[in-house]
């Protein structure tokens, strides 16, 4: 947007000296030719200006419309990701070809009670 901003700000420097430049062209006459440039140039300028607002308008669009297939991708890859594990299970290798890790099978072994000290009696 800085550019964009830094642009008009050119345009205006530009449509300045022109419109200064405009009332002296009749004592200077050498400097109509450049004038003229300056004339055509600022309306190129403008229609320039006005057709890259108009593309950063579809752009962003592009983008949202992107942004809203991505979202809605995800949603179904999660869907089908989890029919998938409730059908084959959590641990089954058959998930691998739908491209989904399953989940490290792993034997839980029982934890030995950890015997605490017995404290000692209170002093009396």
């Amino acid at each position: 947007m800085r550019k964009a901003q830094e642009f008009a700000k050119k345009i205006t420097g530009w449509e300045l000296l022109l419109a200064n430049l405009t009332p002296h062209l009749a004592e200077m006459p050498y400097l109509q030719e450049i004038a003229s440039a300056l004339t055509v140039l600022i309306a190129e300028a403008r229609n320039l200006d006005g057709e890259q607002e108009s593309a950063r308008a579809h752009l962003q669009d592009i983008i949202h419309r992107r942004q809203a297939v991505e979202r809605d991708g995800e949603t179904l890859r999660i869907r089908a990701t989890s029919h998938l594990k409730g059908s084959f299970g959590l641990t089954s290798d058959e998930l691998v070809r739908f491209g989904i890790r399953p989940r490290p099978f792993r034997l839980r072994r029982r934890q030995p009670p950890v015997e605490t000290p017995p404290s000692p009696p209170p002093p009396e």
